[in-house]
């Protein structure tokens, strides 16, 4: 399945806000849909990213059209998909660093606390 960006019909009736008025050009500036990867097209990228967090042009081309997608399709999907995975290493490192401070809190006991003595 091949994905497809079509531009946003605008609905309101007041002119949109990406309209230019005025001067020789009216021209719309397009407004894309966000792209839906079938699960084919997913699974490879998944498949190189895997193999490789930086794809270099040639084999961006090669993949993009061996999953029938655009040149610019598969380097933005691989820019947003190393920012996902930096932000998962962060959240990875940030977690085991409160478990560590968790686990040095409980070690600390009052002993004091813990004994009933009435001498």
């Amino acid at each position: 399945m091949r994905t497809v960006r079509m531009p946003v019909p605008h609905t309101s009736s007041s002119p949109p806000p990406n309209l230019q008025i005025g001067g020789s050009h009216n021209k719309r500036k397009r407004s894309w849909s966000r792209a839906v990867f079938s699960n084919l097209q997913r699974k490879g990228l998944e498949r190189r990213f895997q193999l490789q967090k930086y794809i270099t042009k040639p084999d961006r081309r090669q993949l993009a059209a061996t999953l029938g997608l655009t040149d610019a399709q598969v380097k933005v999907w691989f820019q947003n998909r190393r920012m996902k995975w930096r932000h998962s290493k962060e959240s990875i490192k940030n977690g085991e660093n409160a478990a560590d401070s968790t686990q040095d809190q409980d070690m600390h006991i009052d002993v004091d606390s813990l004994t009933d003595d009435a001498d």
